[in-house]
């Protein structure tokens, strides 16, 4: 592994403490359950110490809080995610570390660190919040609210732009390695998700991506400011069934224009979602779908699952 590779990893994931830390599970417990019954299988450095991912942690929290509900590791363990939310929707919730809960307290308390520029301490608070939500719901009740209260207190001149940069590394992160595929991840049509040429902004790209997979989409990441040429050959490369957009940047001419080389360029069968919030900008480009709310963009990613022969979705 590279030294760029091996940096990567360590960014994306958290060592043994933190995971303990994070899921109530002692260090102890938690090298019994991989040793056993491997709930989970972490990364290892070439040192061999465990990296765990979100997604590790999001599956240690779900048995965990299956065994707070009276059952046993051997009865749940080899459960999957949904098996195991399903088993825990049916109980009494375990209550979230104090702190955790998302809302008013835990948003003023990431903003205080985002702007006193402690990066620690804005990691761990967003980890926690990560940690305790799952993926999904972090995406959609964490991360889009605290984005918006980002933006309006940097537009009213409360927030340095530092503090801006801070949580966008911070969130890019958490949620970029909740991405990350594993064994579970569905077959299918894929959809990949980036911003066109000129559009930074990719985290309501990555809180969409998130949703996307959490509603049983493939989900190929690709990031932000990809030409429309360079799109239209890696949905064709990866025989994608649907290619998501995110417009943001205040450019009107230039992102109708891109939208529609894209969608000129891509296959009829390759559907184009355009999301964010210019994306009313191109609702007059035929051949394209406006992608307004959770709830619209869960429901293409079912769509395009049984238009794909994917059962399940």
């Amino acid at each position: 592994m590279s030294n760029q590779a091996e940096k990567a990893v360590e960014e994306l994931t958290y060592p043994l403490g933190a995971a303990a830390r994070l899921t109530g599970i002692s260090p102890d417990t938690l090298r019994a359950w991989e040793r056993r019954y491997e709930v989970v299988v972490p990364l290892r450095t070439p040192g061999g110490t465990r990296r765990y991912t979100a997604a590790d942690l999001e599956r240690l929290g779900l048995v965990k809080a299956a065994i707070d509900g009276g059952h046993r590791i051997g009865q749940v363990a080899r459960l999957g995610n949904e098996e195991l939310a399903r088993i825990t929707a049916a109980e009494p919730a375990p209550q979230p570390p104090t702190g955790v809960e998302p809302g008013p307290d835990a948003s003023d308390a990431i903003m205080a660190a985002l702007n006193a520029l402690d990066a620690d301490e804005s990691e761990r608070l967003i980890a926690l919040q990560l940690a305790a939500l799952g993926p999904s719901r972090f995406a959609r009740h964490v991360a889009s609210p605290l984005l918006e209260r980002i933006g309006e207190t940097w537009s009213r001149g409360d927030l340095p732009i530092a503090a801006e940069h801070l949580a966008t590394s911070v969130l890019r992160s958490l949620m970029g390695a909740s991405l990350r595929p594993s064994s579970n991840s569905p077959v299918g049509a894929s959809i990949l998700f980036a911003t066109l040429s000129g559009e930074r902004h990719e985290l309501g790209l990555l809180i969409a991506a998130i949703t996307a997979a959490a509603a049983g989409g493939r989900v190929v990441y690709l990031g932000a400011e990809l030409p429309p040429d360079d799109l239209v050959f890696a949905a064709e490369r990866s025989s994608a069934g649907a290619v998501a957009v995110s417009l943001v940047v205040d450019d009107s001419e230039k992102a109708v224009a891109q939208v529609k080389a894209l969608r000129d360029g891509l296959p009829p069968r390759v559907e184009l979602w355009i999301g964010g919030a210019l994306s009313h900008l191109a609702r007059d480009v035929m051949g394209i779908t406006v992608i307004d709310s959770f709830e619209a963009l869960e429901q293409r990613v079912k769509l395009l699952g049984l238009e794909s022969g994917r059962p399940g979705l």
